[in-house]
């Protein structure tokens, strides 16, 4: 009987573990897909409606809804303001670095109460010009799926548009 137990236990701990490794490996792909979307749709500034459409499968509500709100109130200062920048405009939304990335890698992925923390590190190259840094996506469940509900901009320079994407919303 105790042998039994024992195997259940085991199993049961297997289970737990093998659950939590499929979790972060379903992060893991969010991120890389959310990442590898951003690059091919050339996201520059605020998403458009038809980039938000491509984007919001992998950003949480609350983001999304902050997008809409923010697409909004540009355009508004657009109609008052027609002979200047717009906020948002221009600009890497998605990252610590205004010009934003040229390449990108997973790295990391660490496991904290019900969110998963990603960290992705960062190329930007352009002629002489080199920069490495290490942004880390958030994610947590909504619904079924694991959604990106904030990036945390670890770039370290003085020009950067806030401490993260729920910060540059905001």
């Amino acid at each position: 009987m105790k042998k039994l137990i024992s195997t259940f236990a085991v199993i049961g701990v297997l289970l737990v573990i093998g659950t939590g490794i499929a979790a972060a490996q379903d992060a893991t792909e969010v991120t890389d897909n959310f990442y590898a979307t951003i690059a091919d749709l050339n996201v520059r500034g605020l998403p458009d409606k038809d980039q938000l459409k491509e984007l919001s499968p992998f950003l949480s509500s609350q983001i999304v809804t902050l997008i809409k709100r923010d697409q909004k109130k540009q355009a508004a200062f657009i109609k008052k303001n027609p002979d200047e920048k717009p906020p948002w405009a221009e600009g890497d939304l998605f990252s610590s670095l205004f010009e934003g990335r040229t390449s990108y890698q997973i790295g990391k992925t660490r496991t904290k109460g019900s969110t998963h923390e990603v960290d992705v590190y960062l190329h930007f190259v352009a002629d002489t010009d080199k920069v490495k840094w290490t942004d880390t996506a958030v994610l947590r469940r909504e619904g079924s799926k694991w959604v990106i509900s904030n990036i945390l901009f670890k770039g370290n320079w003085q020009f950067k548009s806030g401490n993260s994407l729920l910060n540059a919303l905001k």
